[in-house]
């Protein structure tokens, strides 16, 4: 992991101070970004892991149940620099990027769509064709920058849920899963209880910095490395960030 983020540092021209290395870490039990109401997790407890740098955030969170899988990815940027989140993977790309469907044979079904009070998501029915395991792929943009010329996002979260093999995966069922996904706020998180009358526009950066590199193996599970091949994104952490210039020029990490 260490390889990985000088060689992001070296692409992007970067020179990091101390405060900007970038940082992966386990994310701590209760401190989770991604919340999961529904029911079918309700007793599991995922696993989290976080990335930070200057300019934005990722958070990876994977929920399992008996037999039943949800993973997920909400990235964000920092607002204090002009940077947006260049987010162009349709459901169909970013579906195929996870290690659980990588290496399957996708049959796709209908597109549906979500309104919330943050966002419109976005989703789509999928199987596992070989094995008719049902699983629904989504996608939700928010906190559009308007100071960015193309008008893109802040906020982004993407993710699927696979259940079990013969089952029939309802519209219902869907649409109840994907309203159950909620971003937890500052407040209610132990670590930000104590700061958040005083917090600054980098403060979800500072959160997502605690432990940074004190354990370079907690990259492993986000990016589907180790033991286990049906988990797990190898694009992770994905550093969406795009610097903007109100002139109309852009390019990548300032």
């Amino acid at each position: 992991m260490a390889a990985t983020l000088i060689i992001v540092s070296a692409v992007t021209g970067c020179a990091f101070s101390n405060r900007e290395i970038p940082h992966i870490d386990w994310v701590v039990a209760d401190e989770n970004r991604i919340a999961v109401t529904s029911k079918i997790f309700e007793s599991s407890r995922p696993i989290g892991v976080k990335y930070t740098d200057s300019w934005q955030t990722e958070e990876y969170e994977l929920f399992r149940a008996g037999g039943m899988q949800l993973e997920m990815i909400y990235a964000k940027v920092i607002r204090a620099f002009t940077v947006a989140l260049d987010y162009q993977m349709p459901i169909e790309e970013m579906v195929a990027t996870w290690n659980l469907n990588s290496r399957q044979n996708l049959v796709w079904g209908p597109l549906g769509r979500i309104d919330s009070r943050f966002g419109t998501w976005f989703y789509r029915t999928y199987e596992h064709g070989d094995f008719q395991r049902p699983c629904v792929g989504f996608l939700v943009e928010w906190d559009q920058i308007y100071e960015d010329p193309r008008g893109r996002p802040g906020k982004v979260l993407f993710g699927y849920f696979c259940g079990l093999e013969g089952e029939v995966l309802e519209d219902a069922a869907v649409r109840a899963l994907i309203r159950g996904i909620r971003i937890r706020m500052p407040e209610e998180l132990p670590n930000e209880r104590d700061t958040i009358q005083n917090a600054s526009d980098d403060k979800e950066a500072r959160f997502f910095a605690n432990g940074g590199l004190k354990n370079p193996t907690s990259g492993a599970p986000a990016g589907g490395h180790g033991p286990s091949i049906d988990s797990g994104n190898p694009r992770f952490p994905f550093m969406f960030a795009r610097y903007y210039s109100e002139s109309g020029g852009e390019g990548g990490i300032p």
